[in-house]
């Protein structure tokens, strides 16, 4: 009896194995990655504009108008209006302190920063100048962008895709295998990059007499990259 029972469990253990053989076929799993490099068709410009004045309403109206006037001479080089926008405001007092560590008030700032959105980059220089040429002080960042990503996106998805396959094909051959089918797929990460992220600062005290040149920007490449993990089924 003991025997027989010790037999039917090795037979049972051997079928349980081959059935769990058959379920789950041998794999090969690897990373694939894709990188499309593209030309930017988008600049985002954010400028600053930072009065200070003795009184909280004197602060008030100087950064108002050299806003308004930012904007005015932007709008002038054919952007359009809603492609412009406040991104920050900011009002504080200005403190001294003295030796002895008392607080002396000495007036107020406002700072008020514009963002800018222009879709032709033959513009991002020319925007760039008018603005601080009309008002703004700073420049606090320069992006370079797309419009429309998600072709480039899905192009650099479809070439991480064939890399993992390329990967998948070498190894198996390698073995003396072949690819049988695709057990599992998962997108690790997809993304836009560049290599280039403009923060600029300018003085405006200069002559008026000076001649300032156009302000030279060079958008460079965007990199558009996803990366996936493949589970590929093999044959025996």
């Amino acid at each position: 009896m003991k025997i027989f029972s010790l037999t039917l469990l090795i037979v049972m253990m051997f079928c349980a194995t081959t059935f769990a053989e058959e379920i789950h076929p041998p794999i090969i799993s690897v990373s694939g990655e894709g990188i499309v490099e593209v030309q930017p068709d988008r600049a985002t410009i954010s400028v600053g504009v930072v009065t200070r004045e003795k009184n909280p309403s004197a602060v008030q109206n100087a950064n108002a108008k050299a806003a308004s006037n930012v904007i005015n001479s932007i709008v002038a080089l054919g952007i359009e209006r809603k492609k412009i926008s406040t991104g920050n405001y900011n009002f504080n007092p200005i403190y001294r302190h003295t030796d002895n560590g008392k607080r002396i008030l000495e007036g107020y700032e406002a700072t008020n920063s514009v963002t800018v959105i222009v879709d032709d980059l033959n513009l991002v220089g020319k925007v760039i100048d008018a603005a601080l040429n009309h008002g703004a002080n700073r420049v606090d960042s320069l992006n370079f962008g797309l419009r429309n990503k998600t072709a480039y996106q899905d192009e650099a998805l479809r070439l991480a895709v064939l890399d993992a396959k390329r990967k998948a094909e070498v190894t198996a051959a390698a073995l003396g295998k072949s690819i049988v089918s695709v057990r599992n797929v998962s997108i690790n990460s997809s993304s836009v990059s560049s290599p280039r992220n403009y923060k600029m600062s300018r003085s405006m005290a200069m002559e008026d007499s000076v001649a300032v040149a156009e302000t030279p920007i060079e958008s460079g490449t965007l990199t558009c990259s996803a990366n996936v993990h493949v589970e590929f089924e093999i044959s025996r």
